[in-house]
Order: structure tokens, then C-alpha cells, then sequence
């Protein structure tokens, strides 16, 4: 396992709203998010959530940290319902089960991602950055070379996405 990536401290401090009906991991997922200057609200259920989120002077949310699969209202219905009233909300899918993530969808949706469980504190830290402003840190530079007219040229690099694409019977 590698070094954990450098994280700066958060300047832009950030709403969360972190749903799951297991209370330890409520608990430690909230524990970890706070380490990173966010501010935070939780609740143990979807509905919890909704309550949670129609309380006067609620600030609203720039991310939702949910559970997928709890009693009652799952965390897709939750998502769905936050966005009615809330549409520019990012989503950060917690699940045991990330094969049922996909069930009756064959993407996520904008501003959509997911972690697996079991995941560690920088696992959990890194992907709500990456989600919430498309970079861990403002140092790093992310360079997407699919832009790169050579990357393609490359008859070998070419050859490789084929193979996997057809592996994966996607092609």
C-alpha cells in the first residue's frame, strides 16, 4: 500500500449531511469527515435526514453521505428526494453491497460516486474531495490525457482498451 496523498487543509468549508441506521458507523464516518473541516449533520435514517433538512434555519447541504441500503428509505430514495428541493447536491453512496448500486440503473448519475465498504479514513476523505471539487488537493494538477491526440496514436495503448473492452464484453 502506498503513502496516503498529500491533503491540504480545506479553505472552502463545506455542508454535509451523513445518513446511515448503524450507529458505529454514523459515528466513525462522521469522526473521520470532521478531521477535514466540514460541517456536519447526521441522522440514522433517510427519514431522520428529511427532518433533519426541514428544520428552520437548516444551512442546506453540498453533500449527501449516505448509506445505500437502510430500512425504510434507502439511500437512492433519500438522494432523490433531497434533490427535489436541493438539485445541485453531490452524492456519496456508502455500500457493503456495490453490485446492487446498479440494480435497475446502468450509471450513476451526475455528481454521483460510490465507496465500498470496508474503506479507511483516507479512502473516505480522498473520495469526498474528489467528488465535492474533482481534486484532493489545489496543488495537484490533474492532467486527463485522454485529450492527448498521441495517447491515441499509440497503436500498442490502443490495442490494450480494446482487449480490456472485449474482456469485459463491451465490445
Amino acid at each position: 500500500m502506498g503513502a496516503p496523498l498529500d491533503r491540504p487543509p480545506l479553505t472552502d468549508r463545506k455542508r454535509l449531511l451523513v445518513v446511515d441506521d448503524e450507529a458505529p458507523v454514523l459515528k466513525l464516518v462522521t469522526r473521520i469527515l470532521a478531521t477535514d473541516n466540514y460541517e456536519i449533520a447526521s441522522a440514522d435514517s433517510g427519514e431522520a435526514a428529511l427532518r433533519v433538512m426541514q428544520q428552520s434555519g437548516f444551512p442546506g447541504v453540498d453533500l449527501l453521505v449516505t448509506d445505500l441500503m437502510m430500512p425504510g428509505m434507502n439511500g437512492r430514495e433519500l438522494a432523490g428526494v433531497v434533490r427535489k428541493t436541493n438539485p445541485q447536491v453531490r452524492v456519496l453512496y456508502i455500500t457493503g453491497f456495490a453490485d446492487t448500486l446498479f440494480t435497475g440503473v446502468n450509471e450513476l448519475g451526475a455528481a454521483e460516486s460510490f465507496i465500498e465498504k470496508p474503506f479507511g479514513a483516507d479512502g473516505l476523505l480522498e473520495a469526498t474531495r474528489l467528488l465535492m471539487f474533482g481534486q484532493i488537493s489545489k496543488m495537484e494538477k490533474q492532467s486527463d490525457r485522454r485529450d492527448e491526440e498521441q495517447e491515441w496514436k499509440d497503436d500498442r495503448f490502443r490495442a490494450k482498451v480494446v482487449r480490456l473492452l472485449r474482456k469485459w464484453g463491451m465490445a
